[in-house]
């Protein structure tokens, strides 16, 4: 019963799928003729729009993933000066080049058209994000069952009290996986959990390292600045496609199929398309900020411990997931930012490319640099 299901499904899906490209091509061979049948042509440019983002998208991220993947396999910071630097000058160049961006597009639309456009898509990119900012805790407590516990919040107020800071609040997930995540929100306040995985894989001083990393997450206060910094591709990815459908839809000034300016429609299409792409780089830009970050946590794991002890931790995760099923757990995970172990072997490039955390051999790497150094994180 259930296969007979799923072949009825697929075969309307076809079926739309077929009516829709039949009605794309009639109504760009043919304009008039849609609405002469009594059907809008106004709903179809959603359609290319969306064909036309996917095959951008699937193009980009190979050309980049192939052309740089195997430069970023080999880089990895030499060093907590060379760290900060390169999360300050990826941070300025998000920034700049946004702006920049920004700025051409209102040299070539005007600024009240372009200052409208923007508006929506960063509308479109705040709000959902802010949202979700607030209410996360609740989300993560309920997909993760997450409950206070007092014992791990002894262990929190210790690694809180050399690091200076205000412990957050101790939350323990009944999952046999080990990970650890932190999270917080205006609303709802900060949090740290740890897995019951977690604490069987882990002796006393790699669970405080591994405490202190998620510290330094609060410390540095990632979780804001990575969500703003999210915002950004994704605003640019919205005006791209307003741009886009402007350009398609231009062919009509009604119900009519009446065509309006077809040059001008051609250039918000070829804008539209430019920023899509400009925003699939970007979107890999900040998720290279992301690693550069979680490098810095790693950091102020160790000093709250020693990059022995964080070390320690990521081999013996790194052991775990490599010898159980747990490694599909993660790569299937919905959740997969909040996963403080990242999979990344490689596929053209595409998985560190892709990934939020940095693997774990570049992150020993990074903080065998740390030995013997004071480290200031």
């Amino acid at each position: 019963m259930k296969e007979k299901a799923l072949v009825i499904i697929s075969l309307a899906i076809i079926a739309v799928f077929t009516f829709m490209l039949m009605t794309l091509i009639v109504s760009l061979i043919a304009p008039g003729f849609i609405t002469s049948i009594g059907l809008a042509p106004f709903w179809w440019p959603w359609f290319l729009v969306d064909i036309m983002v996917y095959i951008m998208s699937i193009t980009v991220l190979l050309m980049v993933g192939s052309s740089i993947g195997k430069v970023i396999e080999k880089r990895v910071p030499v060093g907590l000066d060379h760290l900060k630097a390169s999360i300050m000058t990826t941070s300025v160049g998000v920034i700049s080049g946004a702006t920049l961006m920004f700025l051409l597009i209102a040299y070539l639309l005007g600024t009240e058209l372009a200052g409208t456009l923007f508006v929506m898509a960063l509308l479109f990119a705040f709000i959902p994000s802010f949202i979700s900012w607030l209410i996360a805790p609740a989300i993560i407590n309920v997909a993760y069952r997450c409950r206070y516990d007092p014992e791990i919040q002894e262990i929190v107020n210790r690694v809180s009290l050399r690091a200076g800071m205000k412990p957050p609040k101790a939350m323990i997930a009944h999952l046999p996986i080990p990970n650890a995540f932190a999270y917080s929100s205006p609303l709802m306040g900060k949090y740290i959990a740890v897995t019951t995985g977690l604490l069987q894989v882990m002796g006393r001083n790699e669970l405080e390292a591994v405490i202190g990393h998620e510290l330094g997450h609060h410390k540095h206060k990632d979780n804001m600045i990575m969500m703003l910094f999210g915002i950004i591709p994704t605003a640019i990815y919205f005006l791209g496609r307003f741009l886009m459908f402007s350009g398609l839809a231009a062919r009509y000034a009604d119900g009519s199929g009446n065509r309006r300016s077809t040059s001008g429609g051609l250039i918000f299409v070829l804008l539209g398309a430019v920023l899509i792409v400009l925003s699939i780089i970007v979107q890999i830009i900040v998720l290279s900020l992301s690693r550069l970050r979680e490098y810095y946590a790693d950091a102020h794991g160790a000093k709250v411990s020693s990059p022995n002890y964080m070390i320690n931790a990521l081999k013996s995760l790194d052991k775990f997931y490599r010898s159980t099923g747990a490694k599909a757990i993660v790569a299937n995970s919905r959740l997969k930012p909040l996963f403080i172990y990242a999979l990344t072997e490689p596929f053209v490039g595409l998985e560190e490319l892709l990934s939020s955390h940095p693997p774990v051999y570049k992150r020993i790497a990074f903080l065998e640099t740390l030995l013997g150094r004071e480290i200031t994180a």
